[in-house]
């Protein structure tokens, strides 16, 4: 190059490119959160409650058939007093009877976590809670009716001598609550672990996080219901940079001199 001849102007480097202010993707908001209905939240609650409570029937009649009677004799002046200074009878009665309860806490926990779906929240927790407690009660009450009119008969009937085996009961009152702790302890662990937006977001589709009647924005892997798309320096349709110009060619050598 000739010295004083100008070369050509430089471009812009790319790291000086600007490409404007990115547009923003519309259709990708969520929509703000809307408030849970109380009356649903009290009506989920108060069904949940009445179906544990009436399965609690069948389970105190497996309580009934699996805990072991208590060997009774009738001691004539003395009562009817337990054969069993020690008897096992009750701890046995009182063990069935927790694990019937804890077992069907977590049953019930998961059934109404993945039935109620879309009415998961307060309404689910306190549905378990009270039908774990009506459960339970039911479960007891049944449990103990079985039987009971024959053993009031045979107290009224027998004589010094006479044995009988006494229908289980529950002694160990705390155990009303296991149904509905166990199924507490569920329900937040699953609520704790899930990211269903319905908790937060009622009415909202699992797993997108938009109302139902919302528009749920571009689709994964529909091209049709996808919104515009961003543009970006690897996009097919961006405008490209600003092409830096072409080296200059080098001078003609000059010819040899004799």
């Amino acid at each position: 190059m000739v010295p004083g001849t100008p070369g050509p102007e430089p471009g812009p480097q790319p790291h000086e490119l600007s490409y404007g202010p990115m547009p923003e993707p519309a259709g990708w908001e969520l929509p703000p959160p809307s408030r849970r209905p109380w009356r649903r939240t009290v009506a989920v609650a108060a069904v949940t409650t009445v179906v544990m409570a009436v399965i609690g029937v069948p389970l105190g009649l497996l309580w009934s058939w699996l805990a072991p009677a208590v060997p009774v004799v009738n001691a004539g002046q003395n009562g009817i007093v337990v054969s069993d200074p020690s008897p096992e009878e009750y701890i046995a009665a009182d063990g069935w009877f927790t694990i019937i309860g804890f077992s069907f806490g977590l049953v019930a926990a998961i059934a109404a976590w993945l039935v109620l779906r879309r009415d998961r929240g307060p309404g689910v927790l306190l549905g378990v809670t009270f039908g774990g407690l009506a459960s339970a009660l039911t479960m007891w009450g049944t449990g103990r009716l079985i039987g009971l009119s024959a053993w009031r008969d045979w107290q009224e009937t027998s004589v010094a001598g006479d044995t009988y085996g006494r229908p289980p009961d529950l002694h160990a009152h705390g155990a009303l609550l296991v149904a509905a702790f166990a199924a507490v302890i569920v329900t937040t662990l699953l609520a704790g672990w899930s990211n269903d937006p319905d908790l937060d977001r009622p009415g909202a589709k699992p797993g997108y996080g938009h109302d139902a009647g919302a528009d749920p924005g571009p689709a994964a892997g529909n091209p049709d219901q996808a919104g515009p798309v961003p543009f970006s320096s690897g996009s097919p349709d961006a405008p490209g940079p600003t092409a830096a110009p072409a080296p200059p060619a080098p001078w003609p050598a000059d010819p040899p001199r004799g």
